[in-house]
């Protein structure tokens, strides 16, 4: 495929950055369907929107903090987010904590919350990732494959951010799928976890320009940090192994 970077788009005299739109859509779309969920779920309206208020802001401080300190920018930069920069695991933690914080107030049940989320969250990664390919953002590593990205300076390189995109799609799909299937409450916010820090882990191998600390990138130790949380989740929740082989096998 040739290069291409589309950042920006014109309406008359109002100027839209592509990436901000796909974001902002990620959100819109992801609000509108968990009122949807909430209200299936007999859950008070009052108490999501707040929710869903709360994660927004906690989410984008969380992923411009953790972008701003991976790449050592200045911290008086923190609330520049019109410069761009954010990763996905710092808006997910940040969202995750307050979230958390929110539910106990509330007294809302946490897992209940996160497995009507996640599906969710996964619909917004590919939207948001959309954002990212449109502008490519994510160079990739050198790829002699039929569907590689020629860059300006003549390399073929791996799509990063298509295949993100993707990933986020094809788990929303399952999610979804899963999500009347799944009888046990928070074994779907456990799918959405390994799911996730497993295909980042993996994509990320493929991805260059982001910094490493011995050997793996920021993304990748906290991935298997999730994973080894989801082993002790696992082990907590009293079977979820089983309940899953026996869903596949039925």
């Amino acid at each position: 495929m040739p290069y291409f970077s589309y950042t920006q788009i014109q309406l008359g005299p109002i100027i839209l950055q592509i990436w901000g739109l796909f974001l902002g859509l990620g959100f819109l779309v992801g609000y509108l369907i968990v009122l949807r969920q909430a209200q299936k779920h007999n859950i008070e309206q009052k108490k999501i929107i707040w929710l869903v208020f709360f994660l927004f802001l906690a989410s984008i401080l969380g992923a411009r903090l953790a972008y701003v300190l991976q790449y050592n920018i200045d911290l008086s930069k923190i609330f520049y987010i019109w410069e761009g920069g954010l990763t996905f695991y710092g808006g997910f933690l940040g969202a995750l904590i307050v979230g958390w914080v929110y539910i106990k107030k509330t007294k809302l049940n946490f897992w209940q919350i996160a497995d009507i989320l996640v599906p969710v969250v996964a619909l917004g990664i590919f939207l948001g990732r959309i954002g990212c390919s449109l502008i490519n953002d994510h160079q990739g590593t050198i790829a002699d494959l039929p569907w590689a990205i020629k860059w300006p300076d003549g390399t073929l390189r791996h799509p990063v951010a298509e295949y993100l995109a993707l990933n986020g799609l094809i788990m929303f799909f399952v999610l979804y799928f899963l999500q009347k299937r799944l009888k046990r409450i928070g074994q779907l916010f456990i799918v959405f976890l390994i799911w996730y820090s497993l295909a980042r882990f993996f994509l990320d191998f493929i991805r260059v320009n982001d910094p490493a600390y011995w050997g793996l990138t920021a993304s990748q130790w906290i991935s298997l940090f999730i994973l080894i949380c989801v082993i002790i989740l696992i082990w907590r929740k009293n079977g979820i192994v089983f309940q899953l082989r026996k869903l596949f096998k039925s």
